[in-house]
């Protein structure tokens, strides 16, 4: 894939994905669904990087209940407010897309519980397999 041809689909990609936040019904193929992903993944690097090198920290991770279980807390438990709104803000869009991706391999939507249940990190390995599968009905 050219640079030029990644780009317009990162950028089309995520903008699909946050233009569907609400939209819990339809499909994402494997392609939206990751690009959009890379996109929350570079948006969090981005905030977390300003957060940590210009905004004081506010809440350690490991303080809050069952913070053992969240993952973030793991690499850098002190967070600050930037961190603290992107999370909540994002979790909707990304839900959607995951559901919208499980539509798509004819799993329903209920099973992106997994990235939080039983426990975060241990659904995934249940989870992660069907979002790279590829589309059932084309």
């Amino acid at each position: 894939m050219q640079v030029k041809s990644f780009i317009t689909t990162f950028g089309y990609c995520s903008l699909v994905g946050l233009k569907n936040t609400f939209n819990f019904s339809g499909k994402a193929n494997k392609q939206e669904f990751w690009f959009f992903l890379l996109f929350f993944f570079v948006a969090y690097s981005v905030v977390w990087l300003i957060d940590d090198l210009f905004l004081t920290s506010t809440i350690n991770l490991k303080d809050l209940p069952m913070g053992n279980l969240l993952p973030g807390g793991y690499v850098d438990p002190q967070v600050g407010l930037a961190v603290l709104l992107f999370r909540p803000v994002m979790a909707i869009p990304t839900l959607s897309a995951t559901v919208r991706r499980l539509h798509d391999v004819d799993k329903s939507g209920w099973w992106s519980c997994l990235w939080i249940l039983p426990a975060p990190i241990v659904g995934w390995f249940w989870l992660i397999p069907w979002l790279l599968r590829p589309s059932q009905n084309p």
